[in-house]
């Protein structure tokens, strides 16, 4: 429980006459209220409770037809069924039709489903309302699991990227040492493709697919050891220059958005 002066409540302080300006006043907690007509006394809510009841009455609402009427019919048939036995065996319905008539015994029949329909709603809707909310954590952790994984394939990108640019101003000289090199451009190329699936299924297609727009590499490479590895050394330059433009892109975007939030 929180205590406060009643002087806090003022939004016009310096509308007060002197002598009744007072300096605010921490609220602290206690389990003695204090006396005197000086202090305003309120238990904080979370609202809770509130959240509870009107899921149920939302329910309620959803289960008697009024937000959605295919999936309460079964329902509504099966409570009014057991009505309909518990007023039998019970002996109810001969009394409640000699008092209040057929008509009567109807509307009485009615409210005692809602009534019924809205107190088990009312004791299932804290475990509908958890389990909800262990479902959206469940989801913000995979989202930040997810974010955190591509932040990661995004570094080994830029380290990739950095080999292959090694590897592709190495100087090759020989049709054995050219066969050797394209075996680790494979293995090189394969590596980069598994890191752009985690980072962007787009990324991966458009490293994967390489067209006939090629762009022409750097004009000081080394010369090439055979037509094969000319064309391989080509396919890694523009491999290169498309990661570059992506994670360059990606740089861009999470400047700006850190600038606007």
């Amino acid at each position: 429980m929180k205590l406060h002066s009643a002087s806090l409540f003022s939004p016009h302080v310096a509308a007060y006459p002197p002598g009744r300006v007072y300096r605010a006043v921490p609220p602290n907690q206690t389990d003695k209220l204090p006396s005197g007509s000086q202090w305003l006394h309120y238990i904080k809510h979370d609202g809770f409770h509130i959240r509870v009841r009107v899921r149920a009455w939302t329910d309620t609402l959803r289960d008697c037809g009024f937000r959605d009427v295919r999936t309460s019919v079964m329902k509504i048939i099966w409570i009014i069924i057991g009505l309909g036995v518990a007023l039998y065996l019970g002996g109810a319905k001969d009394v409640l039709i000699e008092h209040a008539g057929k008509f009567g015994t109807g509307i009485a029949s009615l409210l005692l489903f809602f009534i019924i329909l809205f107190s088990w709603n009312l004791l299932t809707a804290p475990a509908k309302l958890q389990q909800e909310a262990d479902n959206e954590i469940a989801a913000l952790k995979t989202k930040l699991n997810n974010r955190e994984a591509r932040q990661s394939a995004m570094a080994r990108l830029w380290a990739l990227r950095a080999e292959g640019t090694e590897m592709r101003n190495q100087k090759v000289v020989g049709a054995n040492a050219a066969v050797d090199w394209m075996t680790r451009f494979e293995n090189w190329h394969q590596r980069v493709l598994a890191e752009a699936r985690t980072v962007s299924p787009n990324l991966r297609a458009w490293l994967a697919t390489l067209d006939h727009r090629v762009r022409p590499g750097p004009i000081d490479l080394p010369q090439a050891a055979t037509p094969e590895h000319n064309t391989q050394r080509s396919c890694q330059s523009e491999i290169l220059l498309r990661i570059q433009e992506f994670l360059q892109a990606e740089m861009l975007h999470r400047d700006i958005e850190r600038e606007t939030s």
